[in-house]
């Protein structure tokens, strides 16, 4: 009898609970689902559609895009060139980095901070409607640069969209088998629960003798003579992470190091001139990139006691 009651409540909280995970689980599928097939028909578009379509998503912001001398007049280059955004007298610069199934490296990322602070925008907006790499959303953050991929800018643009994609709804059948489904398991657990329960039953039932209560022995006091102070433990030190031996990864991390400086304002170019010596190239002498280039190299330890050394490109 007590068995049947376990494994009735256990088919009932079962059955309860799956059916509620199930259709959860459908619920929080259809707007990712939405916004996937929206970026696929983003990346049919052509590029002054989609740029028209990003524009209108910007102005729903607050940007107004700034009519440069020889601009057409909706404010869309015909040379795909990148755009200059206003708002409230603050300019970011539009950078649409399009194609069918595009993923864009950082390697496109690079020169964009230089060119915004030449053109007198203070941030940067790059849209694309594929996807963005890992190293590309690394570098983003310190050059204060904004990405927005397919799938995010998708809400944005989807009401100046004509006729989007909508996502299929849920068949008949589909919705019918989750909760057919959901009870199934049920009964499976339900049925599981009862033969645990009844094996285990005439051991339950039969009378086994109380254990004697444990002995604890008193732990011994010992006497601090006076003046002394008992001694502390010491804090257990966290082992360090050990440094990476590879050449090929060490290299490798020299390779992004000089990458990323190479992108900071006043500078021209970086290169190592040996193992532990970072060549920076300054374009002019008023350029100062010490605070912005440490935190760079302190990411890879290894890398972090590396001597920099400051030329300039050319003098006067």
């Amino acid at each position: 009898m007590i068995a049947a009651l376990i494994a009735l409540c256990v088919f009932a909280l079962s059955g309860f609970g799956l059916s509620f995970w199930l259709r959860q689980k459908q619920e929080s599928a259809q707007p990712g689902e939405a916004a996937t097939r929206g970026a696929e028909q983003l990346a049919q578009l052509r590029w002054r559609d989609f740029t028209k379509l990003v524009l209108q998503a910007m102005q729903g912001r607050g940007y107004r895009p700034v009519i440069e001398e020889g601009m057409p007049a909706d404010g869309i280059p015909t040379d795909g060139s990148d755009i200059l955004l206003e708002r409230g007298g603050e300019r970011a610069l539009l950078s649409c980095k399009y194609g069918t199934g595009s993923v864009v490296s950082a390697q496109s990322l690079l020169g964009l901070s230089k060119s915004a602070s030449l053109r007198g925008a203070e941030n940067v907006i790059v849209v694309t409607p594929g996807k963005f790499d890992d190293e590309a959303e690394r570098i983003a953050v310190p050059q204060h640069i904004e990405l927005i991929d397919g799938s995010e800018l998708w809400p944005e643009v989807r009401p100046y969209v004509a006729r989007p994609q909508e996502s299929a709804p849920p068949t008949p059948s589909a919705s019918f088998n989750a909760p057919l489904m959901a009870w199934g398991g049920a009964a499976v657990a339900g049925i599981l629960v009862w033969f645990i329960v009844q094996g285990l039953q005439p051991d339950s039932e039969a009378a086994s003798p109380e254990p004697p209560a444990p002995v604890v022995a008193a732990a011994p006091v010992t006497s601090v003579p006076p003046g002394a102070t008992p001694a502390a433990a010491k804090p257990a030190v966290a082992p360090t992470a050990p440094f990476p031996t590879d050449p090929a990864v060490i290299e490798q991390h020299r390779r992004e190091i000089a990458n990323a400086i190479s992108t900071l304002f006043g500078v021209d170019r970086a290169l190592w001139s040996t193992q532990s010596t970072l060549m920076v190239y300054l374009s002019s002498e008023q350029s100062d990139p010490v605070n912005e280039l440490c935190p760079l190299l302190e990411r890879y330890p290894e890398l972090a006691s590396s001597r920099v050394q400051f030329k300039q490109c050319r003098t006067y």
